[in-house]
This record gives structure tokens, sequence and C-alpha cells, in this order.
């Protein structure tokens, strides 16, 4: 085939066939081109025009994007599950004495994508790493934009608990990407299928990092890996990915962050879903969740640092004081939030230009961002330190403001720079003497040129004749048609156009010199300025990432103190033992989503003596309402957040569990009822006696005495063998005799005020039990037929009468209206064939009455 491609063709392939499974954007000029199958399949993911590129024998398809917007293009391929290489020119073209040398400057992966304008700034972008063998599995995370970098490792004793263990994981990181070794890859696809999260599978060479990756790393990351080698391998395929898809300096990754499950309170998928924790269950996204509930934060960095908080409570008892703590002082001192707030509204998400820092990429615009946001720190830093906030100044007392360099910063650069650099001035006037000559030497020589356009002019009396310039041509003279017969003879023809000709002069072409040789040789001192301000900036990399972190977490602090302030929300007491009890909890999403409404509060009290407790009523009452809310209170005091309640008293809990509403699993070949009996299996088997057990309406896809039987010996199992706290609520009622039988469980119910055929529900829980379900009210309520109900009662009459009846099935037509089988037989007697058009009209006219007159009845 080589021989029927030209020389860049040829260049083209040879690089493609390096990078089969990626889309090869490859540079050539002012675009990026694509070529024959990545042609056509980028033309077609992204509404491009294919066109054709003619070669010796063939014609090439191909297509191709602006390089200056190449990123918009980039992140669309992303989103659609492609990774695009990127081939770059290496050399200068002008110095190049055949064919351009090009070469793959980096890939970019859902993983690794970093642009800012295209990620979304509320949520990490993780590219997450498995490696499991046996029951031992390491995993490992980081966010490539910001530089955190996280590991964890664990030893099960059957093969269910560990992928249990890698999908809870999976969910509370939710990465963009995961690394899979090709061994362990059909497995853990499989149980991922319905997740959107691209899989990229390695060899096992990635298991031991390249030595050329190493020297990427800084020293503190050579070091850690030295004492964790072998027992974190996820760690080696991450970096050993990273090193190779960037093709760069990996020395913006923090230290690494080894973590244990056990130091958090476990929440899996079905319990985050539920309880609407990240995302609402109607809207799919923050909208309609506790995370739009708290997160009040002012900058990018703080809402993402909400979310990780959210999805992973803390369990150390001590950890979870510290944080409220600093919550306390804050929501007491009102004036100090909005003097914060007034400075974190103004700091620029820092945390995210590591990478560009440590690439040495970062812009004249950034650094300034970068510098403005460093003196809204030192300001933060001041107010907190002149307060009485005797936690919160050690908090921030080490927060280091980088003084001196963000000084220089001020004195380099001009007020406004620009993001991308290209002929524009951004080193500020009287920084460097050199400099300002140079600029002058070229902004006179745009003088000159103006003095020379007016001096000819007068000489030629060509009124419009202008000196023009383009990247091109240069400076000339442009003519048009009709002054063409008063140019000079000293005039040298450049270049003809339809309406004008173009000219140059020997004296144009001593002052181009003169001007462009300025100019070239100040951008390139403006250059050497900015590389010595950005090498300065390197080395402060670390104290900027902890700062970014530090300032963060104070924007989470200030952003729960207020959120608390603004709903009336009290410090949970944390407590030894294994009790729960709340005064007047409120469900803190229903709340700020309905404020119109007043929301009726209930308690709760959950003990080693009553930890068992079973809610019967109505639907429509509120019973999954309360038993969510108590479940999100126990939550949000394990984040360290004030809570919707009079009062909470909360022992640590290690894991919240949830069993509620219907759902399947088609794809999977499961049944709602499966879907739900798998989901209670977990429960059953990772509960404790200090976990929280949410069931609602178990047994219920299921016969009524099937459903019964497997909730009856569900509810034993967690009251004899886990011992947990439970809160089950269901429609059987029989299960209320249970309280017969086990001192340990508390029969609750909704309290409904049934004013003769109607209910009015209200939402407070009391002790007792229902003996009925009021289904049929709930149904009227929702506005099923009058008919249907009454037919309803009758049929419910005689299920719940003592004696053996058999239910009498009726024409259904006749139940609802007993004309309707008269209208019928009245109809099916006519004659179309010797009907008359006057007498059909006629027909049709009573007919319309007719049914009018029985939808009414």
């Amino acid at each position: 085939m080589s021989n029927s491609l030209t020389p860049m063709m040829e260049q083209y392939v040879k690089i493609k066939n390096q990078y089969p499974d990626e889309i090869l954007f490859y540079r050539l000029g002012d675009f990026y081109e694509m070529f024959f199958d990545d042609a056509l399949k980028v033309s077609k993911a992204l509404g491009l025009t294919l066109t054709r590129r003619s070669n010796k024998t063939q014609d090439i398809p191909m297509c191709g994007v602006p390089y200056h917007v190449s990123e918009t293009y980039i992140s669309k391929l992303i989103e659609q599950g492609f990774k695009v290489a990127i081939c770059d020119q290496v050399e200068d073209p002008k110095l190049a004495k055949n064919l351009v040398k090009r070469e793959v400057t980096r890939i970019v992966t859902p993983g690794t994508f970093t642009d800012l304008n295209y990620l979304n700034s509320n949520e990490n972008n993780y590219l997450m790493s498995l490696v499991y063998s046996d029951y031992n599995v390491s995993i490992s995370y980081s966010d490539y934009s910001t530089g955190e970098l996280f590991t964890t490792k664990k030893t099960f004793i059957s093969k269910e608990d560990l992928l249990s263990f890698i999908i809870d994981e999976i969910d509370k990181v939710n990465p963009s990407e995961i690394l899979l070794l090709s061994k362990n890859s059909k497995e853990l696809k499989k149980l991922i299928r319905n997740k959107d999260i691209f899989v990229s599978e390695v060899e096992d060479s990635y298991l031991k990092i390249h030595s050329d990756i190493l020297i990427t790393l800084s020293d503190n990351m050579n070091a850690q890996l030295k004492k964790y080698t072998g027992e974190y391998s996820s760690l080696n395929l991450l970096l050993n990915y990273l090193g190779i898809t960037q093709k760069s300096s990996l020395v913006h990754l923090k230290d690494i962050i080894v973590y244990k499950v056990e130091e958090y309170m476990g929440l899996d998928e079905h319990t985050k879903r539920n309880l609407e924790l990240i995302h609402g269950l109607i809207t799919g996204t923050k909208k309609g969740s506790l995370f739009q509930v708290l997160d009040s934060t002012k900058t990018a960095m703080g809402s993402r640092e909400l979310k990780k908080w959210i999805e992973k409570p803390l369990f150390d008892k001590g950890k979870i004081a510290d944080r409220l703590n600093l919550v306390e002082e804050l929501k007491e001192n009102l004036i100090l939030i909005d003097k914060i707030n007034g400075q974190l509204n103004q700091i620029n998400d820092i945390e995210r230009l590591s990478f560009k820092i440590s690439n040495f990429q970062i812009s004249p615009k950034e650094i300034k961002a970068l510098a403005n946001s460093f003196s809204k720190i030192k300001e933060i830093k001041k107010e907190i330190l002149n307060s009485n906030c005797i936690h919160l100044k050690n908090y921030v007392k080490n927060v280091c403001t980088i003084d001196s360099l963000i000084d220089e910063i001020n004195t380099t650069l001009i007020s406004d720079p620009p993001h991308i650099i290209d002929d524009k001035r951004f080193i500020r006037i009287g920084f460097d003497t050199e400099l300002d000559e140079l600029f002058n030497a070229s902004e006179n020589g745009q003088r000159l040129i103006l003095d020379l356009e007016n001096k000819e002019k007068e000489r030629t009396s060509i009124k419009n004749l202008k000196i023009k310039y383009n990247k091109i041509l240069g400076y000339f003279i442009d003519v048009t048609k009709s002054f063409v017969g008063k140019v000079p003879d000293d005039y040298i023809r450049k270049q003809t156009l339809v309406g004008s000709e173009r000219y140059y002069t020997v004296e144009l072409k001593e002052l181009e010199s003169k001007i462009s040789g300025s100019k070239e040789l100040a951008l390139r001192k403006q250059q050497e300025i900015l590389k010595k301000l950005r090498d300065k900036i390197y080395l402060n990399l670390r104290t900027i990432q902890s700062t970014a972190q530090k300032i963060s977490k104070v924007d989470v602090l200030t952003s729960l103190a207020n959120v608390a302030n603004e709903n009336n929300y009290v410090r949970p007491k944390l407590i030894d033992g294994s009790s729960l009890e709340i005064k007047s909890g409120r469900h803190p999403i229903v709340e700020a989503l309905n404020k119109e409404v007043m929301f009726v509060p209930n308690d709760t009290t959950l003990n080693e003596e009553k930890f068992f407790n079973l809610i019967t009523g109505p639907n429509m009452a509120g019973k999954s309402t309360y038993m969510r809310q108590v479940a999100i209170i126990v939550i949000m005091a394990h984040i360290g957040s004030f809570v919707p309640a009079d009062e909470a008293k909360i022992s640590i809990m290690d894991r919240v569990f949830t069993r509620i509403g219907a759902s399947d699993n088609l794809a999977g070949g499961d049944s709602t009822f499966m879907v739900e009996m798998k989901e209670v299996s977990n429960i059953l088997k990772h509960a404790k006696s200090n976990s929280l057990v949410i069931l609602d309406e178990v047994g219920r896809g299921t016969s009524t005495f099937d459903g019964l039987s497997i909730a009856w010996a569900i509810s034993e199992y967690i009251i004899k063998k886990i011992k947990s706290k439970t809160l089950f609520a269901t429609h059987y009622h029989e299960l209320t005799e249970l309280s017969n039988v086990y001192d340990e469980v508390e029969n609750l119910t909704i309290a409904v005020d049934k004013q003769g055929e109607d209910i009015v529900f209200l939402r407070k829980i009391i002790n007792g039990f229902s003996s009925k379900s009021y289904g049929i009210e709930v149904a009227k309520l929702a506005g099923i037929n009058e008919p249907i109900v009454e037919r309803a009662k009758e049929i419910l009459d005689l299920h719940e009468s003592k004696e053996n009846v058999q239910i009498k099935m009726e024409s259904f037509n006749e139940v609802v209206n007993p004309n309707y089988d008269s209208f019928v037989k009245e109809i099916s007697k006519i004659d179309i064939n010797t009907i008359s058009p006057l007498e059909a009209l006629n027909l049709l006219g009573k007919i319309v009455e007719k049914a009018s007159d029985i939808n009414d009845n």
C-alpha cells in the first residue's frame, strides 16, 4: 500500500498503526486532519463534512477541525466513548529539510481529559485502576486535573464479597474510565455493563512501573512507591497508563492517600440512589438531592470536596466531632461567614491548574487568576485569625499564602493578560527596560508606517491609498484599479486582485524589517520572562496544591454552617453505645424543595432494647419519607453536618442500608422480585448490630402468603441474629404480631383522620398499628373512576367477610354502566346496506347523544 501513498500519507499511516484504537488528530497546518476510517467515524460522530484527499492512485476519505478550537471537538468525541491521539508537528516547518517531523504528544481518554472549559467544575474526573486475583483486590484512582491519588487494598473470604466490594467502590468513586487487566476484564465488564463507564484493557506488563515514568514523579511519590511495592499493584497500573498516555511529567500528582474502607460509613449504590444523596431520583442530576441542599459553596473546589464528604461519611467519632466543632464556630459567627463568602466568591479553581503548572503550560491569564485567588485566600486567613474561632484558627494557621510569589506575579503581569499567547503584550510596562525599548520600537514603527502612508498619499495624489499588513505578504501598498495610472515608477507590484493592485517600495521594505525585527525580539524577550515566572510557580506547586485543598474545606465548612443557619439545623450529639434518638426530625430535601408547605416533623427512637420499628399505614401517608429522613439525618451527622431536627443523639454506625422502591433488571434476566431479594440478601449478609437498615414493603413482589412469610422470616432473622437498628414499613398487617413475640419490636403507624368516606393523612408517626391500608381511598384520591372505586369496595367487603363467599364476577361493563349492553345491541341492529344518508346522519346524532349520557352516568 505504501507505494500508492504520498510521503505525508505514509507518515500518517505509520503513526496511525501505532495507535489503532484511537482517533488520530494529525496536525496539518492550522487543522487537525483525520483520514480513512477515522475520518468516516468522526464525520458521523461530529456531523462534519466528509471530503476526499487526492493521492497517487486513490481518493482518501478526510475530515478536519481547526486546531485552535480542537478541544471542543475532542470533548464531544470523549463523551461518545472515543480515545483521541494528538499528533503534533514537533519541529519548526521553516527548519524542516523535507517532511515535517510529527509525533503523538498525548492521548486523551475519558479519565485523562483536562480541559477546564469542558470538565464539570462540580465533579472530579477520576481514572480508576483495578487489579484482583483470588480473594485479594487493589484499587487506585486519580483525578489527573487536580493531582489527587488514592489507593486501597482488601482481602476477602469469598469471591462474591470481593466483587460486591469492587462494585461499591466503583459506585462511590464514579470514575469516567476504568483500567482493567485483560485477564480480569470479561468478569468485571459483565458487572458494570449497565454503568456509563469507559473501560480500557491493558496487559500484565503494566503491573511493573516503567523506569522512564518513575523519573517524572516527585521524590515523595517515588519514596511512597518503594514503600508500597507489591502491595498496591493497581498504583503501578494507573501510573504507567498516565505516563504512557500523557507523555509528560506527573510531578503534580500529590502524595498517595492510602485509605481503608473501614474509615468511612458504608453506602452502597442502592442506598445512595434511594436516599437521593447525590442525584435526584426523578431528575438524575444534582437537582432534588441532598448535595443540592447542602451545597452553598462558592468555589468549584469546595463543591467537589462537599460531594466527597457526602459519598464518604466518616466513621471515626473524633474526626466527626472535629468537623462539627468547625461548623459550629462558623454557624455562630454570621459576620465571619459573610466575609469569608465574599472572598471565596472571587477565588478561581486553582486546584485544577496543578497539571498545567507542572507542565509549564499555565497561561498569563491563569497566572493572574492564581495571584488574585491567593490574595483572597490571604484575606480569608486574616479574617479567621482575627476572629474568636479557636478551632478554625488552628485549622488555617499553617496555610501558606506565598506572598512573595504573588507580589512578583502582580508586578510582572498586566492587570488583564490574555489567555492565548500570540503577539499581544502581557508584561507590565516598567518591569523590564529592554522589553519596554523593544516594544516601543515596534509601536513607533506603526507610527512610521502611518507617516509613510500619508507621505505616499501626498506624493501620488491617490487619496484612498492604504498601507496594509497580513501574515503572508507582510506590509504592502494597496491601490484600487481606478488609480493604478497614478502609481509611481518606483512601486514594485506584489499581487494583483480583482479590485486592486498591491505594491511595495524599498523604503517600505526597510521599514518592515525594522518593525518586524523589534517586534520579534520583544515577543522573544516576553516569552523568556514568562518562562522564569512559570519556573518560580512550579517551585511552589506543592504549596499551591496544599493551600487549594485547605481552602476547599473551609468553603465546605462555611457552606454547612450557612445551610444550618438558613434551615434551622442543630448539632447532632455523638453518643456511645448503640442507639438513635431524634426529636422532631425533618426530611431535608422535601423540606427545602417544598418551602411553601408546612413539613410535619417526627420523632425516632431506636436503642438496644427496642431496635426494630415496624411501620404500618396507608400509601401516600409518609412512611417512606419518614424512613428516608431518619437515614439521611444519620448520614448528615457522620458527614459532620448539622441536622434537620430539634435534637439528635446518634451513636456511630458502620453502614446504612436501604431497600426501597420497585425496579427490575431485565437485561440481566432479573424480575422486580428477584432484584428485591438480591438487595435484601446483600443487606442480611453485611449488616451488623451498629448498622441502620431501611426496608420498605419487602415481599410485595410475589403472592400474598409467600410475601408475608418471607417478610416475617427476614424480620425474625434481623431481630434474633443481626440486631441492627431497623425501620420496616409494610402492608402485611399480620407482621404487627411480631411485637407480641419479640420485645425488641415497636409498632408504629401513620396517623389518619377519616372523615366519612374521605381520609386525611396527618403525616404523624404514632405508636400502634394500622389494620387497614386505605388502598381504595388512595385510589380515589388518585382519580380512579367512581364506578371502579365502588366495585372495589364491594369486592373488598366480600374478601373481608368471615363467610366463605364466592365473588360474583359480573361483566365489567355492567358494573361500570348497566346501560352499556343495551346501547351496543341498538347499534348492532343497524343495516348499513339499506340506510339512507339522511337516516345515517340522524342516527349518528342519536348515537353521540346516547354515548354522552352513558359517559355522564
